[in-house]
C-alpha cells in the first residue's frame, strides 16, 4: 500500500511511523505508552488502515484514523498531542 503525503509524494505504508508518532505524542502528554500499549493500538489502526481495502491512502486519512482510535480509548491528552505534533509538523 502507497500513502500519499501532504507534498504529492508517494511513500510505502509503514506501521513502525505510525507506533513511534503514538509513542511520541503519549510521551509529550507526559502519559507515555508502553510497548503493550502501542502494539494494541497499532493493531486496531493496522486493521482499520486494512479494512478500507485501498491501494493509495492518503496521510491524512491514517492521521484520522490514528487520532479517531486515540480519542475513542480514552487517550484524549494522547490524542490531542498527536493532533498539535502532526498540524505543527506536516502543516
Amino acid at each position: 500500500m502507497k500513502v500519499l503525503k501532504r507534498d504529492g509524494r508517494f511513500q510505502d505504508y509503514d506501521l513502525d511511523k505510525i507506533k513511534l508518532s503514538i509513542e511520541r505524542a503519549s510521551d509529550e502528554a507526559r502519559q507515555p505508552f508502553t510497548l503493550s500499549d502501542i502494539e494494541i493500538l497499532s493493531k486496531d489502526i493496522h486493521r482499520k488502515i486494512l479494512n478500507m481495502k485501498k491501494d493509495v491512502i492518503s496521510s491524512v486519512e491514517i492521521h484520522n484514523i490514528v487520532y479517531n482510535q486515540l480519542k475513542n480509548a480514552g487517550f484524549d491528552e494522547v490524542a490531542k498531542c498527536y493532533r498539535d505534533y502532526a498540524k505543527n509538523n506536516y502543516a
